[in-house]
């Protein structure tokens, strides 16, 4: 009897060791402000850094989801010897799998969710496009106001577009000529004046009330893909009137524009003093999480509890929190791209250009890669044959000189560099050169290209529009532009899987492109100003807005 007790006692100490040795929790005070030039800057409180043997060999990743079977990433210990990361709170890491099943299932509703469409970050085009003319025309203008100094809308600033659920489009505070209209699309923008902003896009009145926050919008709205009316929005800018504001990532019900939930950008967990969120969440609505990176350093990890009472008109989030948190050769920095994301795995950059996956199962980093300068550019990913490709783009910040602005192909699995391309792009301390945009992956008639546009290549004003092979990086056909742009471009196609391009550049001005030859179709002057902002098309109707204060919705012909 005294045996089995030894042997008892003996197994519970190892177990509580063992729990010891895997807790990676550090919970750091630090100031939770900085002013705007000070932004990326790292705290200097001390990481807690974990030895390789610990980082590399922790928990093991499930090889299946549900009944699919997944091929496995594989641990690159040399890409995170200098690696050091931390969990909060350490004993709620979320369990369950996160199920994605792909870009065709990301969304059960006909629109754009999110920036650039989906868990895949491939573009941000719903419908059949149906071309006669080949021009483009203006259907109608809207103004939007400022906050301070900041203007319309920025970058990123994709809209999302919407078709309701029928009940759910009566259950809103939608005005009373909207709550029954037949075939109503709605266009939900956020700006830089600090509200989302809401219209019909047929005639472009607006459809509800605005929902104000407390500073400035630059980053894109999101959409909850399983069309509830949930709305998923941050912040870019702490302060107005020189004054410190509420400051953070919010859920707004869209039946009545009650704020659910505020997460805090000043997070005490955070080790980089800057609490905006430009970048974009994943909502995976198998698991009922969002995932969202933060400028403060941050990946949560959001369990939702969402209840939806469709018949009552009801909705709620109950949430539960947790923070992955990492700093690579003691450098942490935050990011301003939105989260991609493939079956239970992440993908994402920083500003000192560390790309990471993220096994978001164990909260474990499986590799990471080293980017030449800042990456503000969302990660494009693609799966082709059973393999997982990655696009990634740098542009020209911490270099703090005229150099290489990259775009690299990654496998997925490992982070090998299949290719990279690079073109020499101007430094501009106060609106950066280089790659600001997000990548077109091609399909159909254009299924060998990836797409970017470079912003100040030669001069400070002008920039360069490259199509690549996938294969091998090589240039399939590059043009000169005399107005750079910090717009990511849209493929739009036809039901026989024709494409065109559209995108929108700082002078104002949205262009349609002939992706085979280069040419560029049509050209269309605004008037209203930089086009930071990324546009969102449905069937033959761009939605883009400009820091002129204007939302313009602009027909394809």
């Amino acid at each position: 009897m005294k045996n089995k007790l030894v042997i008892i006692i003996a197994s519970i100490v190892i177990a509580i060791t063992c729990v010891i040795e895997l807790s990676v929790i550090i919970y750091s005070q630090m100031n939770s402000h900085v002013s705007n030039k000070e932004k990326y800057a790292s705290s200097k409180t001390a990481i807690e850094s974990l030895s390789a043997e610990k980082l590399i060999n922790g928990p093991s990743v499930p090889d299946k989801i549900g009944q699919k079977e997944i091929k496995p990433f594989t641990v690159i210990p040399e890409s995170l010897k200098s690696f050091s990361y931390q969990i909060s709170p350490a004993d709620k890491v979320i369990a369950n799998h996160i199920q994605l099943d792909g870009i065709t299932n990301y969304q059960n509703f006909k629109g754009i969710s999110t920036f650039r469409g989906s868990n895949y970050r491939q573009n941000a085009f719903y419908g059949e496009l149906e071309v006669n003319e080949k021009k483009l025309e203006k259907a109608w203008t809207n103004t939007v106001g400022n906050t301070d100094s900041w203007t319309g809308v920025g970058w990123n600033g994709q809209p999302a577009i919407v078709k309701w659920d029928n009940e759910v489009q009566k259950s809103m505070n939608l005005y009373d000529e909207f709550k029954n209209k037949e075939d109503f699309v709605e266009v939900i923008c956020g700006s830089l004046d600090s509200h989302v902003h809401f219209y019909d896009m047929e005639t472009g009145k607006p459809s509800r009330d605005t929902i104000y926050v407390t500073s400035s919008i630059k980053g894109s709205v999101t959409v909850d893909p399983r069309g509830y009316p949930l709305l998923y929005v941050g912040q870019g800018i702490n302060e107005v009137h020189g004054k410190e504001v509420r400051f953070g990532y919010h859920i707004f019900s869209l039946i009545d524009g009650k704020e659910l939930f505020f997460i805090d950008g000043r997070d005490k967990f955070a080790l980089v003093s800057w609490g905006a969120f430009d970048g974009n969440p994943v909502i995976d609505g198998a698991s009922d999480t969002m995932i969202l990176p933060g400028e403060n350093g941050l990946v949560y990890l959001v369990k939702l509890n969402t209840s939806w009472d469709k018949e009552n008109s009801q909705i709620s989030v109950n949430p539960e929190v947790t923070r992955y948190r990492y700093s690579n050769a003691g450098r942490a920095g935050g990011m301003e791209n939105a989260m991609t994301v493939y079956e239970h795995y992440a993908f994402f950059t920083n500003n000192y250009g560390t790309v990471q996956c993220l096994d978001l199962n164990t909260l474990t980093p499986i590799w990471s890669y080293q980017m030449e300068d800042d990456c503000d550019s969302t990660i494009g990913l693609e799966e082709e044959n059973g393999e997982i490709y990655l696009y990634v783009a740098c542009e020209v910040d911490k270099r703090a000189r005229a150099c290489p602005a990259y775009v690299k192909k990654l496998n997925g699995r490992t982070g090998e560099v299949i290719w990279e391309y690079s073109t020499v792009c101007q430094y501009d301390g106060n609106n950066n050169g280089g790659v600001l945009s997000s990548p077109i992956i091609g399909k159909g008639s254009i299924s060998n290209m990836v797409i970017y546009n470079f912003a100040k290549v030669n001069t400070l004003g002008d920039g360069k529009f490259v199509v690549l092979d996938k294969n091998n990086g090589s240039v399939i056909w590059e043009k000169h532009l005399p107005n750079y742009s910090w717009s990511s471009p849209v493929a739009v196609y036809t039901k026989n899987n024709q494409a065109y391009l559209v995108f929108g550049d700082s002078a104002g001005v949205v262009h349609l492109i002939d992706p085979l030859t280069g040419e560029f179709l049509y050209s269309l002057p605004t008037g209203g100003g930089n086009m930071e902002g990324s546009p969102a098309v449905y069937d033959n109707h761009i939605i883009i807005g400009t820091r002129g204060q204007r939302i313009y919705r602009i027909d394809i012909k």
